[in-house]
């Protein structure tokens, strides 16, 4: 079996305005400044993982979908606290972009959840947006994808405002023995760490990153990153992408 090749990309936070700073760094240049290294690396599949619009306009979605389409693979896509699901449906869509909930890739199956809410910075997933996990194949390794971090990540002005009640996600992930990772943005910096038995796996940010553990936003960390997977049979091995 062929090895897959994902690609996490998340919190572009793109602007109406091409090249709007966002704390105090060009998202757009960020972007394309990790192309090359995209190109290079050859993705099988690109997951797109929220706030890829800082202001949720159209013009910041196309942008995005020109960056993420010329890599010539699948794309996927989950909102972000940021961005605005109506609108992204009508870009993306119109880019030929899938927003799961299910994605079957080979041996694997990954689920794409929802977390966000309308006008707020935080995350929850009820009982509607996790029935879908109830119904996965039991034979095969399951990756999640989400926005906001299910566990805490030691820095204090993300993690008030991740993902509420994640014992609901927990309890069905212990249930079901599949899952092999849940990847997630939201925080802006690195952060891998087991949980139950499952790998927690953050995607930093392309525009702006934090160093780790901080109780403030603290620039310094490098920046444009992405969180690369290559994934086997019944195993993963996982890192970040730099420009």
């Amino acid at each position: 079996m062929t090895p897959l090749r994902l690609l996490q990309v998340s919190d572009c936070h793109l602007s109406r305005q091409p090249h709007a700073a966002y704390r105090g760094q060009d998202a757009d240049l960020n972007l394309e400044r990790l192309s090359a290294a995209v190109r290079a690396w050859r993705p099988d599949r690109v997951i797109l993982s929220g706030d890829l619009s800082e202001d949720a306009s159209v013009e910041s979605y196309q942008r995005l979908a020109g960056w993420a389409g010329c890599f010539g693979c699948p794309v996927d896509w989950l909102p972000g606290n940021h961005d605005d699901r109506q609108v992204m449906d009508s870009v993306f869509g119109a880019a030929g972009f899938g927003s799961g909930p299910v994605i079957d890739a080979g041996n694997w199956q990954f689920a794409l959840l929802d977390s966000t809410w309308p006008n707020d910075p935080a995350g929850e997933l009820d009982a509607g947006r996790l029935q879908g996990l109830q119904s996965l194949a039991s034979n095969r390794p399951l990756g999640i994808f989400v926005h906001h971090q299910p566990i805490p990540v030691g820095a204090a002005w993300i993690d008030k405002v991740g993902l509420r009640q994640a014992d609901r996600l927990w309890s069905l992930l212990d249930a079901s023995g599949t899952a092999r990772f849940v990847a997630f943005g939201h925080v802006h910096q690195r952060f891998r760490r087991k949980f139950h038995g499952v790998d927690c796996l953050a995607c930093p940010s392309t525009a702006a990153n934090s160093l780790a553990a901080t109780e403030r936003f603290t620039p310094g960390e490098e920046t444009p990153l992405a969180r690369w997977f290559v994934l086997g049979k019944n195993d993963f091995r996982s890192g970040y992408l730099a420009a």
